[in-house]
């Protein structure tokens, strides 16, 4: 079976978390089953209830008084993964930290219970970030775990603020894409890879999807788009490792199933801001399907030539 991808969004306190999943919500959720866990400090989950109401979520597992980072003890977090994926299939896990949680303690948690970690996604208030995080290092971990930093709340200050914000974000994290944003307004597919998403309900691939998904996927504020790739040849896994550390910076994400020229099954790949981890899965749950991938980032219609090259030199002869 198919894992579903997870992804963990982060932020301090009033960051804007929340804001950001009800807006993902109501954009581009609706064709997809999603399964929201939601970590509360205190007795009474209160954000639980502000994305309650949503036709396609069919699942809100709340963690009440206890970090999903760190203190709900593992066999706890174990169910609720395991309740969600036998009872819902759904085709995305989203889990929202509390404002205090370290991201780091949960991706190694994520990786002992063998869920596939998507991305990290971490908001950052403009207005509060510097001095808050001169007194609580934990938002500098929020920052330095990220593949997605959402500089939030723009509008409350100066562009000289926000450079000052925004070295201190690449002093701490180099590697992921920043986006800065008021009321946490971005295109959630941007975050969430909705549109290169491989997986399906009933945890098989469809060969048509990777194309139709890199079809017209454009933002014209942010100059994304995307591209597919497929091919018969079969591919070598160590040099095709080389490829993916070695894309250009304009790849913020790539996804896709790998024929490998050593092995009976296959591969799935996940390429995020840099970091990519693979899935073996069985050749029954991908037939007969070509290798394909599907490539997104900014301006890319200037790197696909030379990527699909570099690409090439990974098949067999």
């Amino acid at each position: 079976m198919l894992k579903t991808p997870c992804n963990a969004i982060a932020g301090f306190l009033g960051s804007g978390k929340t804001t950001l999943l009800r807006n993902s919500l109501e954009k581009v959720f609706q064709e997809k089953r999603v399964a929201i866990i939601m970590n509360e400090i205190g007795d009474l989950g209160i954000d639980g209830k502000v994305v309650s109401g949503f036709e396609n979520i069919d699942k809100v597992v709340e963690l009440n008084s206890g970090c999903v980072c760190c203190s709900v003890d593992i066999f706890s977090l174990h169910n609720a993964f395991r309740e969600i994926q036998e009872q819902i299939k759904p085709d995305l896990i989203v889990i929202e930290t509390t404002g205090l949680a370290n991201p780091f303690p949960l991706i190694q948690r994520l990786h002992y219970l063998d869920v596939v970690l998507d991305s990290v996604i971490t908001l950052v208030d403009a207005s509060e970030f510097l001095r808050l995080a001169a007194e609580e290092e934990v938002l500098n971990e929020q920052v330095r775990a990220a593949d997605f930093l959402i500089l939030n709340k723009t509008d409350l200050v100066t562009e000289l603020e926000i450079e000052r914000v925004e070295s201190h974000l690449r002093q701490l994290n180099q590697r992921a894409t920043l986006f800065k944003t008021t009321h946490s307004n971005i295109d959630p597919k941007l975050l969430f890879a909705l549109g290169a998403n491989l997986y399906r309900r009933q945890s098989k691939l469809l060969e048509t999807q990777v194309t139709k998904s890199a079809q017209g996927f454009r933002d014209s504020h942010q100059d994304f788009s995307s591209f597919s790739y497929q091919t018969e040849r079969l591919v070598n896994l160590d040099k095709f490792k080389q490829f993916l550390g070695e894309l250009s910076p304009k790849v913020y994400r790539a996804k896709g199933i790998l024929n490998l020229d050593d092995r009976a099954t296959s591969c799935l790949f996940n390429f995020i801001c840099g970091r990519f981890d693979f899935q073996v899965v069985a050749p029954d749950i991908c037939g007969k399907m070509p290798t394909q991938a599907v490539f997104i980032g900014r301006n890319l219609e200037q790197e696909q030539t030379a990527i699909i090259q570099q690409l090439q030199a990974c098949q067999d002869g």
